[in-house]
């Protein structure tokens, strides 16, 4: 039975683009599209966890920060926590309001589902593109997230993550995809996404990696996205909005934005890193990485110990991908040419002395990267599988470390 209804929704789902791209190629014979609003901005809000208090907040300031005469319209689906007002998925369509309520129109209402599931995914955004036709289309992901590590891994720098009520302005992490106990791992999010975007956002921790950059290389023009955790806080949507709808976006401002807007806090809530990504480039970063791997000779296996992490504690998650090209050949020529390909690659990055004031942050090229060792060896197959590894020649490391399964 459970396989008859994933059938039935996949079925729907291809039924859904179908009409998208005839909608697409009627326009474009008929010479319309010019007459679309400029950009549809759609947030795919999966709060059915320990950041539900925080999705009302940042809605609150996206009403706030937006003006019903931009050229466009913000969407944003979002599932509530069990107990919510209401706790099953909903899509609204935002209007300027300065009040501590939700004032904006219900465009879709939904059923219990989960949000975290591919078809699900594909079938929410689409009902949106559909509904709300533009020239061009950005998406923000927020959510619970972890990189590129499969379903079940938890890399949470805090000793102690566990959400308090009635501390609301305490520093509690963000990190995509966590509906309940479900999750949504990168290679199932790439293809839940039924077009290509402008841009990607994740106001979520870690997915500031090589693996996920290069898994939505296809996906999107620009990812905008922090290596290490997001504050639950998350982006001042209220100062961005207006950003978000300009006819050449400004990732580079979007991005200091939100840094600026954590830099000039104290203590612990000086925290934040955050890069933008070109895409387009990405190809030539596993080119010239690939040229290091490939080189046997030269290459040797670095102590996780001498690279900057990006998590503080103990399984050794992620790591400073520059840092580790570094450790890994002493070719000067080689690391000269990854550096040049990661610029062009990470166009704006910015990150606070530390991390929760756990976390220093001494080195920063913007992206993370694996690096295998004994305490994470349990996903090295699942990493076998991402498109990073097989471009990038990564084989060929891994197979030096000799760790035992």
């Amino acid at each position: 039975m459970i396989g008859g209804i994933e059938n039935i929704n996949g079925y729907v789902t291809k039924i859904k683009l179908l009409l998208y791209l005839c909608v697409l190629l009627l326009c474009s014979c008929n010479n319309k599209h010019d007459n679309l609003p400029l950009r549809t901005v759609i947030i795919y809000m999966i709060a059915d966890n320990n950041l539900d208090y925080f999705s009302v907040k940042n809605i609150n300031e996206m009403e706030a920060g937006f003006n019903n005469n931009y050229n466009g319209n913000l969407l944003v689906y979002v599932d509530r926590a069990e107990g919510a007002t209401p706790s099953h998925p909903i899509v609204y369509k935002i209007s300027q309001d300065t009040t501590e309520a939700i004032m904006s129109e219900v465009a879709f209402v939904y059923e219990e589902q989960n949000s975290a599931n591919e078809t699900v995914m594909t079938n929410s955004l689409l009902d949106i593109i559909h509904a709300y036709p533009a020239q061009s289309y950005g998406l923000i992901l927020w959510s619970h997230g972890t990189a590129w590590y499969p379903e079940g891994a938890n890399i949470s720098n805090l000793k102690n993550n566990d959400f308090d009520t009635t501390l609301r302005q305490s520093p509690y992490i963000k990190s995509f995809g966590k509906d309940g106990t479900d999750e949504l791992c990168i290679k199932k999010l790439k293809n839940a996404l039924p077009i290509h975007f402008d841009f990607i956002l994740f106001d979520a921790c870690y997915m500031g990696s090589v693996e996920v950059a290069y898994e939505l290389k296809d996906n999107a023009h620009y990812i905008i996205s922090s290596p290490t955790e997001v504050l639950s806080t998350g982006y001042p949507y209220q100062h961005i909005i207006e950003d978000l709808f300009e006819p050449h976006v400004n990732y580079e401002k979007i991005a200091h934005t939100f840094f600026i807007s954590y830099d000039t806090l104290s203590s612990a809530l000086q925290s934040a890193t955050v890069s933008v990504i070109k895409t387009a480039n990405l190809i030539h970063l596993a080119h010239a990485v690939s040229k290091i791997m490939n080189d046997t000779n030269k290459l040797q296996v670095t102590s996780v110990s001498k690279i900057q992490q990006y998590t503080a504690n103990e399984k050794n998650f992620l790591f400073d991908i520059e840092d580790f090209i570094c450790n890994i050949t002493h070719d000067s020529n080689q690391i000269e040419a990854c550096k040049k390909a990661l610029d062009d690659v990470v166009v704006f990055k910015a990150s606070t002395p530390s991390i929760l004031g756990e976390l220093k942050i001494k080195k920063f090229s913007g992206l993370s990267i694996y690096v295998p060792d004994s305490s994470n060896y349990i996903y090295y197959d699942y990493y076998k599988t991402l498109d990073w590894y097989k471009s990038s020649a990564y084989c060929n490391y891994c197979n030096m470390c000799n760790y035992s399964k």
